[in-house]
């Protein structure tokens, strides 16, 4: 059967498409057990960028795959889900293809990538093109599925993001740490600490490929979500000397409890935690961590979760000394070229 791809840029035509892509998403998360699209790609259905590629295919009058390309930070990377009952058909091939096609694309209002020489080497007696960095595949859960279609494709695993958990059994077992002398521990205030939240998280996740490019627009997304609370969003500052001026942020803690869950079976995330590069080493990464689950175990969540890199070594065994064990793993791909 020919598959039809349809591709766009900017946000999705409107409210109906971008709710047949949230019902797409979740009858593939009834069926796999695990989310198929992250948060940052649904944020990106209503984002009003060239930088993002959607792409969309229907079997029998419904949206049978979606995929969508983000060309933002230094390599594009996608997402993909296919409707359940569309499976084996090769749809989710033709849409990793046609995704690797659009990123290949120039970025909109940016120069041609493969205009520019590529320092110090020729090609003919002409500069050499500097290559389009190669698209990275998201697949969530490292499903069975995903496996086969990657090593179809020729992709190989270059990152794993581990999905962490442990319960939490009250504030009474989870009290808030003692905060050190010379810090101080407060909430985050919408408006007033946007920038300074920005600029501090950059510090924080600078090699990031994600976390670290966030600007003042994606933080306020999230800040419309409906799962947002200012007081989850934690601040810990060095208190100033007498005359010295404002208190300086130095890390931060931010959790997030999704609504709609049922009051004894809560789940809260430890969503971020950021320490500026000045202050690391320091212990402030454990102490914050610790914050953050008083936090949630205060707002009666039973069970906490977090993501980290697996090659972050230092934060995989803090978390570990906090109690974390591993629920799942998600992977990226990409052809052996990207690494």
């Amino acid at each position: 059967m020919e598959t039809a791809i349809l591709w766009h840029t900017g946000p999705l035509i409107d409210d109906v498409e971008i709710a047949q892509v949230h019902d797409l998403a979740a009858a593939a998360e009834r069926e796999d057990g695990v989310a198929a699209l992250s948060e940052q790609p649904l944020l990106n259905l209503r984002e009003a960028t060239d930088d993002v590629v959607h792409l969309l295919t229907w079997r029998a009058g419904e949206l049978a795959g979606y995929a969508q390309v983000d060309k933002r930070g230094e390599a594009p990377s996608a997402e993909l889900v296919v409707r359940p009952e569309h499976r084996r058909h090769g749809l989710g091939f033709h849409l990793l293809g046609s995704a690797a096609d659009r990123a290949a694309e120039p970025r909109p209002g940016d120069p041609d990538h493969d205009e520019q020489a590529h320092p110090g080497a020729e090609t003919d007696g002409e500069p050499a093109r500097v290559p389009r960095p190669p698209l990275r595949v998201w697949a969530h859960g490292d499903l069975p599925a995903a496996r086969g279609l990657a090593a179809r494709a020729g992709y190989d695993v270059v990152r794993e993001l581990l999905v962490l958990e442990r319960p939490l059994d009250g504030p009474e077992v989870h009290p808030r740490p003692e905060i050190p002398a010379g810090l101080r521990l407060r909430a985050f205030v919408p408006g007033d600490d946007d920038a300074a939240w920005v600029a501090v998280n950059a510090a924080a996740f600078a090699h990031h490929p994600e976390q670290g490019r966030l600007t003042v627009d994606d933080l306020r997304a999230r800040m419309r979500e409906d799962w947002f609370e200012a007081t989850g969003l934690l601040l810990l500052e060095r208190t100033p000397d007498p005359g010295s001026g404002t208190a300086g942020i130095v890390g931060f803690v931010w959790t997030k409890i999704p609504t709609g869950q049922p009051d004894g079976a809560r789940e809260g995330e430890i969503y971020v935690v950021g320490v500026v590069p000045d202050a690391q080493g320091e212990g402030l990464g454990r102490l914050l961590t610790a914050v953050g689950l008083a936090h949630l175990a205060e707002r009666r969540a039973t069970t906490a979760v977090l993501y980290v890199d697996g090659d972050n070594v230092p934060a995989v065994r803090t978390y570990e000394r906090a109690g974390f064990t591993r629920r799942a793993v998600h992977v990226q791909y990409a052809r052996p070229t990207a690494r």
